[in-house]
This record gives structure tokens, C-alpha cells and sequence, in this order.
């Protein structure tokens, strides 16, 4: 019975890798993990420090579905000339589980960026990602065909199995590059703002060894590159935010693009700095042969919540009835006031 455990469980994992077109986790507000995807971009941003929480539920008609939680902190260290290169340090968590057994990952990073002005309006950065993990699962939980008591599974009989919790440990490694560009025009009440980054990383550089019982893979490395962007349109409160990733770990690939029209609510002071602007976004995603993901962005000031959800177009849409997952963001986010804005953008 043993070997044939094994079995349900390498092709349950094999199965879910597919699916998911990857096998590691990711979300789909991809702009709100920015050290999930790319160490480079550590402290790259024009404040003093940034706190993001994210929170996913996924494919949900399947009943106890994949939840996954991640936050992370990063901060420009010493960077008292943005015209002269400085560190950028980070950390970031997530855990992820799924079903009855709980199966799922639980890994922790520290991040460093090393960060290049390249012009007053643009930063090179080069980051590494080094974190500690832990698979596992919890069998106890699961039923066993001799646990049916003829009109249903009772879990008061005894399954006689041996089902022990199997749980590794590994370290794994990342590196990425990233660009930022940021300008503006000023304008009476505010400044007008271009924005653009974007980057490549490559996870799992050690190929970490994954052990499910007497089954032992090395884990892909995975391929990252990332683009987004913020253009302000002169003259009225619109701004239109692209986006894209692609992602390519073994024989899997994932390609998302997407698009958000921003409406400012509320203009931030301009001379003091002291409060920060506030806007609403509105926009669609769509992961290539996978799903269309609507999303909502609100800014308050230094606070920001997102909330999306996918709706699965693939061949599992048969299952899942379109339920693919709902997931919420909140950001916080100490920007530099406009007074220390203005003297880089003008």
C-alpha cells in the first residue's frame, strides 16, 4: 500500500505542476510581489519603506482548494543622495497549502540589491535572494477505502495505514536585474508623472532537491521578466498602467498581460509633501490560455488595497466552473513627499 501512496501523491504533484502551468506558487496582482519576483527590485521606489501583505484562494469548487499568504518588507538603505548608488534590503514570506493534507510550503527570504543611478530620472539595480524551505504534508488527515462503512466515510474506523507526515528542507537561491525610470512635468497643482520598470531574475540557481518519500527531483530553475508602467496623461485625472510577465520553469510557461485606467481622486500637497495622493484603478488581466482576471486598485495616501479575481477559461473550467481565485493585496507605503519629488522631476 505504501508504494501505491506514493504514487497518488507524485501524480497528484505532477498533476497540480501542470495546471498551474508552474510549480511554484505566484498571483496574479504580479505588481504586488515585487521581491517574489525579482530580488533586483529591493528598495527600488522613490519613498522610505514599503509593507505588502497578499492573500490568495484558488480554484475553489474544488473544496478545501490552494490558500496562499505572503508579505514581505524592503527599504533603501543609505540612501541619503539618489544620485549616488546605495543598497536596497529586504524580506519576504509565503506559505502555501492545499487539501486535506495540507500539502504546501512555507519559505523565507532575505534580499539585497545593489542600486546604480543611472541618470537623475533612472536606476539600474542588481539583487540576490537567498531563503530557507520547508514541503510538507500532513496524511493523517486523508481517507482510506476501508474507512467506507457502506454509506459513507467514517473517520472513527481504523484505516490500519501508515501514514506519516513527510516534510523536507532545502535552501534555494535567486538573482535578478532591474531598471527603473521615473519623470514628470510639473504642473500647477501637481506633478505629472512617467514611470517605467521592468526586469529579469532566475530563481532555484541551486536546483534544490525535492524528496517525496523514495522520489527525488531537482527543482527547475524558473525564469523571470517583468514590465510595468504609470503614465500620467497631462491635463486630466486619467492614467493608464500596463503590465506583463512571463515566466518559464522546465517545460512550463506562464505569459500574463494586463492593463488598468487610473482615476486621482485627490491630488497630494504639493509644497509640504505631507499628504499623498489618493486614486481608484480599474483593470483586466488575462494569463495566456489560463484566465481573465478584473482587478481593483485603491490608493489613500500611503495605503493601498487591491482585490482581483480569476475567472478560468482553460480546459479545467469543466471542474472548476470558471471558479479560478479570489485574492486581496493591502499595501504600506511611505513615499517621499512631492517637495523631495519636485527637485528630481523638474
Amino acid at each position: 500500500m505504501k508504494r501505491i501512496l506514493q504514487y497518488i501523491i507524485c501524480t497528484s504533484l505532477i498533476l497540480c505542476a501542470g495546471t498551474s502551468q508552474a510549480q511554484d506558487i505566484h498571483f496574479s496582482q504580479f505588481t504586488e510581489t515585487p521581491q517574489l519576483l525579482n530580488p533586483g527590485a529591493t528598495g527600488v521606489y522613490n519613498g522610505y519603506m514599503r509593507a505588502i501583505i497578499n492573500y490568495k484562494n484558488q480554484w475553489m469548487a474544488m473544496g478545501k482548494a490552494f490558500n496562499t499568504e505572503a508579505a514581505s518588507f524592503d527599504i533603501p538603505l543609505f540612501d541619503y543622495n539618489e544620485r549616488k548608488a546605495h543598497l536596497g534590503a529586504g524580506i519576504n514570506f509565503f506559505n502555501d497549502r492545499a487539501g486535506d493534507s495540507h500539502f504546501g510550503l512555507t519559505q523565507g527570504n532575505i534580499c539585497i540589491a545593489g542600486i546604480i543611478p543611472v541618470s537623475k530620472e533612472s536606476k539600474l539595480s542588481m539583487g540576490v535572494s537567498v531563503g530557507g524551505a520547508q514541503h510538507k504534508a500532513n496524511l493523517t488527515g486523508l481517507s482510506w477505502g476501508n474507512q467506507y462503512n457502506g454509506t459513507g466515510f467514517d473517520p472513527a474506523v481504523n484505516s490500519y495505514e501508515t501514514t506519516p507526515t513527510n516534510s523536507f528542507v532545502y535552501l534555494d537561491l535567486g538573482a535578478g536585474i532591474y531598471y527603473e525610470y521615473f519623470s514628470g512635468k510639473a504642473t500647477l497643482d501637481r506633478n505629472e508623472a512617467k514611470r517605467f520598470g521592468f526586469g529579469a531574475a532566475y530563481y532555484h540557481i541551486n536546483h534544490p532537491v525535492q524528496r517525496y518519500f523514495s522520489v527525488a527531483e531537482k527543482l527547475y530553475g524558473k525564469l523571470v521578466v517583468t514590465a510595468h508602467g504609470h503614465f500620467d496623461k497631462t491635463g486630466t485625472k486619467l492614467s493608464i498602467r500596463p503590465s506583463a510577465m512571463y515566466v518559464m520553469q522546465g517545460p512550463s510557461s506562464e505569459i500574463t498581460l494586463g492593463c488598468a485606467l487610473r482615476i486621482r481622486i485627490k491630488n497630494g500637497t504639493k509644497i509640504t509633501g505631507f499628504i499623498n495622493e489618493s486614486g481608484i484603478s480599474v483593470g483586466l488581466s488575462y494569463r495566456m490560455k489560463d484566465a481573465i482576471i478584473p482587478q481593483v486598485y485603491v490608493e489613500l495616501g500611503d495605503l493601498a488595497f487591491g482585490v482581483s479575481y480569476d475567472l478560468n477559461l482553460s480546459s479545467y473550467k469543466k471542474a472548476s466552473r470558471m471558479n479560478g481565485g479570489a485574492e486581496v493585496s493591502l499595501k504600506y507605503f511611505i513615499q517621499k513627499g512631492a517637495l523631495f519629488k519636485q527637485k528630481h522631476m523638474i
